[in-house]
């Protein structure tokens, strides 16, 4: 073969090349691929009043109740925001990257079949006023894409996002429950249901570390600081689960933890172990009502039961041989 004849092989190489580029292309539907998967939803989500994720025969309800939303299956405890936003912009955002099978028999190979219980899919639906949008969303895709079909259409989709769900339900609840910076507090007293207490304290913000009241004749801390965990309790208290506190059984060591801080703020804090978990119960008060903080506690703590970390149970229910130095 001549240098002609190459070079002409390879343009004809060129153009039929070409040609299967653009019918791909064609084929993967210039009319719907590279588009928004809900063209309108971007300009409505703050239309939307309810959120159900739907997997393996299970569901979760999120509904806005007045300004805030909350869990129908936790009572209606209020939800992270936070990651229902992040879950609802992917579904905006999503663009059809590809189109897939439009056959019933071929969804259950992407995931994109109609849920039920014996699916692994997850079905997600947005409730808004005048619309629902309810999408299908199937296996893991080119490591950080998703197949996905909208309920109700026949074609299935590659969609350029992975949304995020929480693995447990109780994963989509408000974490926190107080964040009170150590700096604020001035004492701590923990009331044990045996009698026995200990109380910190300190006469100013700025000194170091917390002193002890009433250490036991000839005793002594482990270390000057050993104390100053138990302040932190309230700075970052988060959940790892909730319940009403009329059914939270509290057990024969139940015991109190009364936090002061500098300008008068109180929280009392009934800890007690539930089944190897450490459950608590939390209330405030304030003298000086001014600032209002202690009703914004009360208003979201109240009649509620948190389950905690286990490191921060532990600095509740410090007893004085957790804190003093072995007799010898």
């Amino acid at each position: 073969m001549n240098t002609k004849q190459i070079k002409t092989l390879a343009l004809v190489l060129v153009v039929l090349l070409a040609g299967i580029f653009t019918n791909t292309i064609s084929n993967n539907g210039d009319l719907s691929a590279g588009g928004l998967l809900f063209p309108d939803l971007k300009a409505e989500i703050n239309d939307i009043s309810q959120v159900s994720i739907s997997s393996a025969g299970e569901t979760v309800t999120l509904t806005i109740e007045a300004d805030h939303w909350v869990l129908a299956e936790y009572k209606n405890y209020a939800v992270d925001t936070g990651k229902l936003r992040q879950l609802i912009l992917a579904l905006a955002d999503a663009k059809k990257l590809e189109e897939k099978t439009s056959k019933v028999e071929m969804y259950g190979r992407l995931g994109v079949e109609d849920s039920s219980a014996n699916s692994q899919n997850t079905e997600i639906r947005l409730n808004g006023p005048d619309s629902v949008r309810t999408l299908i969303i199937g296996n893991l895709a080119q490591r950080e894409y998703r197949y996905a079909r909208i309920a109700g259409e026949a074609t299935s989709w590659l969609i350029d996002q992975n949304p995020t769900l929480p693995s447990n339900l109780s994963d989509w609840l408000l974490p926190e429950i107080l964040d009170i910076d150590s700096s604020r507090i001035q004492s701590v007293t923990i009331t044990h249901s045996d009698g026995e207490t200990i109380q910190i304290h300190k006469e100013d913000a700025a000194v170091t570390d917390y002193s002890v009241s009433d250490i036991p004749n000839g005793r002594e801390l482990s270390y000057p600081s050993i104390v100053d965990g138990m302040a932190g309790v309230v700075g970052g208290l988060n959940l790892e689960d909730v319940a009403e506190s009329s059914n939270a059984a509290q057990d024969d060591g139940a015991a109190t933890t009364v936090f002061r801080t500098f300008d008068g703020l109180e929280i009392t804090i009934e800890s007690s172990i539930r089944d190897e978990n450490s459950w608590i119960t939390v209330s405030a008060n304030q003298p000086d009502a001014t600032s209002g903080e202690a009703t914004k506690i009360n208003e979201r703590v109240s009649g509620w039961a948190y389950q905690i970390q286990s490191y921060k149970a532990d600095q509740l229910r410090r007893r004085w041989a957790d804190i003093l130095k072995t007799e010898e």
